[in-house]
């Protein structure tokens, strides 16, 4: 049996992380994906047509129902590439590496220990990987379309092995939460509504200054 002994500070730390990666990036995510889905009336629509196409089973989905969401599911991959919870991710370097010259860059040469900071909001927004990368298109993510995504241009959880322990969980939780959203309401843009969003200087991760005002509209029968 290991035996750890945790002091307050390591308990703090603790419950700041499951926080900040366990609530804060979900609620994150909902945030922006509701927000697009006011702007683009078309899209939300198309998106209510499919959650309208489920079994009612006395108001609930079923697991398989919300994995068979295949609109829902890029709807949120082009979320979380344009507005990713972490906007960047850091790594360690275990031992001394170099990277080729590519292009007009030069190599770069790595000691053990170097910290690297990857900007997973600047590779998500590159036009190299993304064309029109400030336009937000979840057919990027189609069936048709996502194996035209270059490796490791699309990382909103990280890279493996070290990617994000709880993506799977967020997807879901998100998901589930969205489908009886959807199901229920229509999202409507009122005077508050933030067009274009713009970003809080003063947060780590993506936040419109003075918060999200969207409008509820209870849908018929």
């Amino acid at each position: 049996m290991i035996c750890l002994e945790l002091s307050d500070k390591d308990i703090a730390a603790q419950a700041a992380v499951f926080f900040l990666a366990g609530f804060e990036t979900s609620s994150t995510l909902m945030s922006f994906v509701s927000y697009f889905l006011v702007i683009h009336e078309d899209i939300q629509q198309r998106l209510q047509e499919e959650i309208d196409m489920l079994e009612n089973n006395g108001g609930k989905v079923t697991y398989e129902e919300v994995l068979a969401l295949k609109y829902l599911d890029m709807v949120i991959s082009e979320t979380l590439r344009m507005y990713p919870p972490a906007t960047a991710m850091d790594r360690v370097c275990v031992k001394p590496y170099w990277i080729p010259p590519s292009g007009n860059q030069p190599g770069i040469t790595f000691k053990e220990g170097d910290i690297l900071e990857i900007p997973i909001f600047g590779l998500h927004r590159d036009e190299e990987y993304f064309p029109e990368p400030d336009k937000f298109d979840p057919e990027r993510f189609s069936n048709e379309n996502k194996h035209k995504i270059k490796p490791f241009s699309f990382i909103p959880f990280g890279i493996v092995p070290r990617s994000c322990i709880g993506n799977r969980f967020a997807l879901m939780e998100s998901k589930v939460a969205l489908v009886y959203i959807m199901s229920r309401f229509n999202l409507k843009v009122i005077d508050k509504t933030p067009i274009p969003v713009r970003l809080s200087k003063n947060n780590a991760g993506p936040e419109p200054e003075g918060g999200f005002w969207l409008g509820l509209e209870l849908r018929g029968n």
